[in-house]
């Protein structure tokens, strides 16, 4: 893989984007000896990797995974320390509006114009929990733990993201054990799609990455949109919402005509993900 980002501020070292395959693009939290937990730094270096990409034709796929043998431990401790005694240098919140990056991030993740795939190499807690469940697929190793373990610190959080995905009873069981799941149970939850051992996630994750890649992955950008435009709607309305993305799916996606176009020649689709 070849990197392609500078050292992030502040000495974080630098967040590593690849392009591992045409349409992939690799973004990996590096801050291992951190077991690459957010400081203000590396999260302004992700969050701007992730907004590059939302208008970068050739990421039609988006991989992001930690370097070393955690995913992310969430916020920065120790920067969330010194945020307390008010010193805010490194505190993981955004300087221009005050709002945690892990937050953004998220938002980043979840409204990105393309599919993302979280390759969860290790144990991901607290906001790295809530970043991996924003990603639209989990591949996890088989040692890749992962909860809230927050109200050991008597923090509060992953009540959102997490949620989602196993509900808010269970949600609530996670964030009041204070620990980490291991895989098995993860995947069991659906919080994990597929686990595969340590040594096959690189591979599992290129593969994914590539058949998401070679897809309309427009088409894949609007449900994304269509998914948080009827999140909680009453029926008749996400039935209309849907119908409405459906008419505009036809006007303004050209795959839309090719898959149609391939269905009716009974040929594989050539799709360019516009």
């Amino acid at each position: 893989m070849t990197h392609g980002e500078g050292a992030a501020p502040g000495g974080a070292g630098p967040l590593l984007v690849s392009r591992p395959a045409p349409g992939v693009l690799w973004l990996t939290m590096n801050r291992p000896e951190r077991r690459n937990a957010l400081d203000r730094a590396l999260g302004e270096e992700l969050l701007r990797a992730l907004e590059r990409a939302e208008t970068d034709p050739a990421a039609r796929v988006v991989v992001l995974t930690g370097a070393g043998s955690a995913f992310c431990g969430g916020d920065d401790l120790g920067a969330v320390d010194e945020h307390l005694a008010g010193d805010r240098r490194r505190s993981p919140v955004l300087g221009d509006t005050a709002d945690p990056v892990y937050l953004r991030i998220v938002e980043a993740i979840v409204t990105a114009p393309q599919p993302v795939i979280a390759a969860v190499n290790g144990p991901a807690a607290g906001a790295g929990t809530e970043l991996a469940c924003a990603a639209d697929l989990r591949i996890a190793s088989g040692t890749a733990r992962i909860g809230s373990c927050l109200v050991n610190v008597a923090q509060t959080g992953t009540a959102v993201m997490l949620a989602r995905i196993v509900g808010t009873a269970k949600a609530t069981e996670i964030y009041l054990s204070g620990g980490l799941l291991d895989a098995a149970e993860a995947e069991r939850l659906g919080i994990y799609t597929r686990v595969v051992p340590p040594e096959d996630l690189p591979d599992a994750a290129l593969a994914e990455a590539r058949r998401l890649g070679a897809g309309p992955t427009r088409a894949i950008g609007l449900y994304k949109q269509l998914r948080e435009r009827v999140y909680g709607q009453p029926l008749e309305q996400a039935l209309r919402i849907q119908n409405a993305f459906h008419i505009r799916n036809n006007r303004e996606v050209h795959d839309a005509v090719e898959g149609a176009r391939a269905f009716v020649e009974k040929r594989d689709p050539e799709f360019t993900g516009r």
